[in-house]
């Protein structure tokens, strides 16, 4: 809520300024008019100010929990011969359904070849 209320007040501000600059102009004030432009100016160039510094901080933040990552999830790391096992599993799973398709395959052709 506090954001939106900031974001509130600087649009009130800039368009008092601004209703301030427009009334200088058309009175022929213009002390009144660079007076608004520069204090309009001046607070664009605060805000701008104090997001590079937020951002700047953010930076660093989120590098750091970025690194505390605990990518494991708590579980040990795999070791070289689980990761081998678990291929060799799954290499032999891929062999036995492509030498059953071939099976099936091959029944079918002879079927074909016998009704035909």
């Amino acid at each position: 809520m506090r954001t939106q209320q900031l974001l509130i007040l600087g649009g009130a501000i800039a368009g008092v300024l601004s209703f301030v600059a427009v009334v200088g102009a058309a009175l022929g004030w213009w002390w009144l008019v660079v007076l608004a432009g520069m204090a309009l100016l001046s607070a664009v160039l605060l805000v701008a100010v104090d997001v590079d510094r937020r951002v700047r901080e953010l930076r660093g933040f989120v590098k750091a929990q970025v690194a505390g990552i605990d990518t494991t999830g708590g579980r040990a790391a795999p070791a070289q011969e689980d990761v081998v096992g678990t291929v060799r599993a799954l290499q032999a799973q891929y062999t036995g359904r492509l030498d059953r398709l071939q099976d099936t395959l091959e029944a079918s052709l002879r079927r074909h070849d016998e009704r035909g």
